[in-house]
C-alpha cells in the first residue's frame, strides 16, 4: 500500500543519526514527539526500531504532529494537528524527547518554535532539531555564486505551501541554530552530522588550506577585538569549522532542557 511507505521528506541517514541520539532513552516509559512529522517517515523508522528491538508498544511512545496532519501516511499512528499559531498540541513537559526533522527552515518564527520544543520536553529531556547544512562547501559555493544555498531557491509569490522545498523560507546556519537553541533555554548543546557528501569532500581537498587560513584570520580578529566572545564561542566554532561539518549534508543539534531552567532564560 502507498500509505505503508510513509516516505520521509528528510534523508534516511538523518533519521538514522537521530535514532542513535535517542538510543539511551528509557523505553519503558519514554515518549517522543515527532514535530512536523510530514508523511511520517521518521515516525515509521522509530516505530519499526522500537517494535523490533525494544519490546515496547510503539504506539504509546511516538506522538506525531504536523501543521497539515492530512499529509501523514503511516496508518499505525495518528497525527495530531499543530495549531495555526504554531503552538504544539502537548502539555508542558509531556515528552522525554522532542524531535523536529527538516522543519525549522519552514518556520517564520524560529525562536518561538524552539521554545515550544523546550516547553513540551520534560526537564532533563532531549530536543533534537535537524536542518539542511548551509555550511557545507557545495552550499557555500552555491550561495557565493547565486546567492542561494543548496536546497533554497526563489519561491512562488502567488501561493504558499509550507511543505517540501516550497516551504524553505528561512535557511539557518549551524551557528545561528545553536545560538537560537541556547536562547530557547537548552543546555549541553552539541552539533552532530549525518552522512558526508562526496562533492563536499572533493571540494575540501583544494580548499582546505584557504579555509584554515581564513578561519585563523577570523579567530585572530575576534581574539583582538572581542576575546570574551571568542572564549564563549570557541567550542561551537571548532565544531562548525570541522571537516565533518564542512562536508555533511545535514546539521543536527542535540540539547537538553535543564533540570532546573536557568533563571532568566529567553
Amino acid at each position: 500500500m502507498a500509505h505503508e511507505t510513509a516516505k520521509p521528506w528528510s534523508n534516511r541517514s538523518t533519521g538514522a543519526a537521530v535514532l542513535r541520539e535517542l538510543a539511551a532513552l528509557d523505553w519503558t516509559h519514554a515518549r517522543v514527539a515527532d514535530v512536523g512529522a510530514g508523511r511520517g517517515g521518521f515516525s515509521k523508522l522509530l516505530f519499526e526500531d522500537l517494535e523490533r528491538r525494544r519490546g515496547v508498544d510503539p504506539a504509546a511512545v511516538i506522538l506525531p504532529c504536523d501543521l497539515v496532519p492530512a499529509s501523514f501516511e503511516y496508518p499505525r499512528l495518528s497525527c495530531a494537528a499543530i495549531r495555526p499559531d504554531g503552538s504544539l498540541p502537548y502539555a508542558d513537559g509531556a515528552v522525554d524527547a522532542a524531535v523536529s526533522m527538516e522543519v525549522i527552515e519552514h518556520v517564520e518564527d524560529q525562536f518561538r518554535f524552539l521554545r515550544e520544543l523546550v516547553r513540551i520536553t520534560r526537564p532533563g529531556g532531549l530536543v533534537i532539531v535537524t536542518t539542511p547544512n548551509t555550511h557545507h562547501l557545495p552550499s557555500r559555493l552555491r550561495a557565493l555564486s547565486t546567492g542561494f544555498p543548496v536546497l533554497y531557491d526563489p519561491l512562488p509569490l502567488a501561493r504558499h505551501d509550507p511543505r517540501r522545498l516550497g516551504g524553505h523560507i528561512h535557511p539557518i546556519a549551524p551557528y545561528f541554530l545553536l545560538y537560537a537553541a541556547h536562547r530557547a533555554g537548552l543546555s549541553d548543546l552539541r552539533l552532530v552530522h549525518d552522512r558526508h557528501k562526496t562533492s563536499a569532500r572533493l571540494l575540501a581537498l583544494p580548499l582546505w588550506p584557504w579555509i584554515r587560513a581564513s578561519t585563523w584570520a577570523h579567530r585572530a580578529r575576534l581574539r583582538r577585538k572581542h576575546p570574551d566572545v571568542l572564549a564563549e564561542n570557541e567550542p561551537w566554532l571548532r565544531r562548525i569549522d570541522s571537516l565533518d561539518m564542512l562536508t555533511s549534508r545535514t546539521a543536527i543539534i542535540v540539547g537538553r532542557r535543564p533540570v532546573r531552567d536557568a533563571e532568566g532564560a529567553a
